[in-house]
């Protein structure tokens, strides 16, 4: 049987890495805060166009009494862990190559099942679990620069993307939560709509955050809102994509597919960025790939 989840998490791994890439362009030219701010306040216009799309073409409209305050909670406490997430890894950014840098968030799979089980009541099998792990310890593999096992657990880096992990982890948990809250089988439809709700309180936060703290800002996001919009069409496509697989699928399942995103960082950290990869990178994308092929099958 084909699972339509597993083409579009890959979607979503590739638009996510080509989101990060503009991001990370976006970090000379202004404040941390505002490089996260971008692909919430740019993507919410094209959230918005997708939803109200499928709202008038499918067949079952969207009543606004399907909303409640379990949906609402999960929306925002999902939300501001996706920012603080993002925060930390454009931080994670400054600090190492790109490649490596995305690596360190992904250690989310595993601890999305953690979250998962936990909140949702969601289990995993043994040879699904053999895949997360085994996955993860690509990640670990790609992360330790030049096999320096003392450098890579005592580097601050290294502690910002376990923790960018968790709270990412943690946010696909609770949008998962909160898509099935709506209690509808129309998983696009309510998918796209915690998505909608999820990013306008995204936006509304940081708008907030941004007009007390630094003003300042806008003038900078107005300077580059092309590569803004850029931005905020690929992290749209990207959510979208995320929001709908993570409504049908383990969060944990989801996550561990979405690794191949290091594949894509590689390349992009390669030909893009002209950065130095070294050999345990290359090592850790294998044994990555191993563990999402063994994923892969055990979902079929």
């Amino acid at each position: 049987m084909f699972e339509l989840w597993i083409p579009i998490t890959i979607l979503a791994a590739f638009s996510q890495n080509l989101r990060s890439i503009y991001q990370k362009n976006l970090q000379d030219k202004m404040s941390n805060i505002s490089s996260t701010y971008t692909r919430f306040l740019f993507g919410l216009p094209f959230v918005l166009i997708y939803f109200l799309f499928l709202n008038n073409f499918s067949n079952t409209t969207f009543q606004i009494t399907n909303i409640n305050i379990i949906f609402l909670k999960y929306c925002l406490f999902g939300g501001i862990s996706q920012i603080i997430a993002t925060f930390l890894l454009l931080k994670i950014f400054k600090t190492s190559n790109f490649a490596v840098a995305t690596s360190y968030s992904k250690t989310e799979p595993i601890q999305a099942a953690f979250f998962g089980f936990i909140l949702l009541n969601d289990s995993i099998n043994t040879l699904g679990l053999i895949g997360i792990l085994i996955g993860l310890l690509g990640i670990i593999i790609t992360s330790i620069k030049k096999l320096n096992f003392k450098n890579a657990f005592f580097n601050i880096s290294v502690f910002y993307g376990l923790i960018s992990g968790a709270l990412f982890g943690l946010s696909a948990v609770l949008f998962r939560g909160a898509s099935h809250s709506l209690y509808s089988l129309d998983y696009v439809l309510t998918s796209s709509f915690t998505l909608l709700i999820a990013i306008s309180i995204q936006t509304f936060i940081l708008t907030l955050y941004l007009i007390v703290r630094d003003i300042k800002q806008f003038y900078f996001l107005y300077l580059n809102l092309q590569d803004g919009l850029i931005v905020g069409f690929f992290g749209a496509l990207a959510s979208i994509c995320w929001f709908y697989a993570m409504s049908v699928q383990n969060v944990a399942y989801v996550r561990a597919l979405g690794q191949i995103e290091l594949i894509f960082t590689i390349m992009a950290s390669i030909f893009y960025f002209k950065e130095k990869i070294i050999f345990n990178e290359i090592l850790g994308v294998l044994v990555t790939i191993t563990g999402i092929i063994i994923i892969i099958v055990n979902i079929y």
